[in-house]
């Protein structure tokens, strides 16, 4: 599979860890010099702006993908190379899904969890066979991974439904497990 596109999911807020926007930045500019097409959710604060923003610096594609009523918080459409406008947050994240080859989650909120829940979900039912990548930063999702595990062993996900998604510690260890994917 040739991985032209990835869908990023992550926070439209900076968090408290300085290190977010680090990984932010330095998977922006990883898919731009890598020919990727950054798509993501279309906001402008954030995470989700400078890695678009990011991504652009370097030369890439960013698609943004936002919901109409949120059309305060995108970002303009003269800093992207696309910024499509929908209803809805579900066509919001059918269109995400639709337009990525694979998808990194980075640190983020409610948001971002339900976007990786639906990814794990759609794959499990077999909507998609892309891969998922969930970016650990400073042990961000470690207890989101202990309670997927913690899921499993007690009986409420099937093992076999962990293949749907990686868990990776750096940009280049995402990006190395959805090339070879």
């Amino acid at each position: 599979m040739s991985i032209r596109s990835i869908a990023v999911f992550m926070g439209s807020q900076f968090g408290v860890q300085s290190e977010f926007k680090t990984v932010a930045t330095t998977l922006g500019a990883a898919l731009a010099d890598q020919k990727i097409t950054l798509v993501y959710g279309g906001g402008r604060d954030g995470l989700m702006g400078v890695t678009a923003r990011t991504a652009m610096a370097h030369g890439g594609q960013v698609i943004g993908v936002s919901p109409k009523n949120l059309a305060e918080d995108a970002i303009s459409p003269a800093e992207i190379t696309q910024l499509i406008a929908v209803d809805t947050m579900s066509e919001r994240k059918q269109l995400l899904m639709s337009h990525a080859d694979a998808f990194i989650v980075l640190p983020g909120g409610f948001g971002t969890l339900e976007e990786l829940s639906q990814v794990i979900s759609w794959a499990r039912i077999g909507l998609h066979h892309k891969p998922l990548v969930l970016l650990d930063v400073n042990g961000f999702y470690d207890h989101l991974w202990a309670w997927m595990n913690d899921s499993v062993t007690n009986g409420f996900v099937d093992v076999a439904d962990m293949q749907h998604v990686t868990l990776c510690y750096s940009v280049d260890a995402a990006l190395a497990h959805i090339r070879q994917y």
